[in-house]
């Protein structure tokens, strides 16, 4: 039901009558392309989205989006259906959480590879170098470049050890 039939005037009203008997007249396939377009159009532009990350998710979520609206506007009686309309959308929810992190963990990823551009070459070992950018890119490693990883994090405990007792020190030099 809609609000506007009591605010709008006879033209609109019949403009409005002739644009649904027309909505009405499409195939359903063509109705749920036009569906997830506006949908698209509500969320985000389509060219805005990472293709490589959760197209499938979100086409996903968009078929769920539009199967909650369709359930919804088949409901009369809303005060009944509370708690399934709270179900519907904490799972929705939950689904824009999940597709956000992934999203924020790509982005995440793009700045530690970045950033690790900027560390020097002579900073580190080459086999180590080598062994962190596999880590960073997500490819498969070796028992050798485990060796380096494991080599580099107890290095790096043991200089964040002492650079507590370096913060003393300056402390002490700051009086």
């Amino acid at each position: 039901m809609s609000i506007y039939k009591w605010f709008d005037d006879e033209e609109t009203k019949e403009r409005r009558k002739k644009k649904e008997e027309f909505y009405d007249s499409l195939p359903k396939e063509k109705k749920q392309e036009l569906k997830k377009e506006t949908i698209k159009k509500v969320i985000k532009k389509e060219d805005e989205i990472q293709p490589e990350i959760g197209k499938k998710e979100y086409n996903e979520f968009l078929h769920d989006v539009i199967e909650f609206k369709e359930w919804l506007d088949a409901r009369t009686y809303l005060k009944g259906d509370i708690d399934r309309i709270e179900t519907w959308i904490k799972i929705l929810y939950k689904k824009v959480e999940t597709y956000s992190k992934k999203l924020s963990k790509e982005n995440e990823r793009e700045t530690l590879i970045e950033e690790f551009r900027k560390i020097p070459p002579e900073f580190l070992e080459e086999k180590t170098r080598i062994a962190l950018n596999k880590k960073l890119r997500g490819d498969k490693t070796n028992s050798s470049d485990n060796y380096y990883l494991r080599k580099l994090k107890t290095d790096i405990e043991r200089k964040l050890a002492q650079a507590k007792y370096y913060k003393i020190i300056m402390r002490i030099f700051e009086m």
